[in-house]
């Protein structure tokens, strides 16, 4: 597994995990990473809910997200394409 980047406040980003060896590393997640990509598009056509996708991803990875997390990142993402 590659190092992401390094950290930069307490919160770890859904997708990601702190590297055992170098606390100020983070880790991805392939599992959590799949799956946001698998909901975000769902997300984006406004075929599921923030609240449906959280929960949805929440069950399939084990780790909670809320509604504003998921949002928060469908926000970077799509603020990185249109730049």
């Amino acid at each position: 597994m590659k190092k992401y980047e390094r950290r930069v406040n307490s919160i770890v980003p859904f997708g990601y995990k702190l590297d055992e060896e170098d606390k100020g590393m983070l880790l991805p997640v392939e599992k959590e990473l799949a799956a946001l990509e698998t909901i975000l598009p769902m997300i984006n056509s406004r075929s599921l809910s923030l609240r449906e996708g959280a929960l949805w991803l929440s069950h399939k990875t084990g780790r909670s997200i809320s509604h504003e997390g998921l949002r928060k990142i469908s926000q970077a993402r799509d603020d990185r394409h249109n730049q």
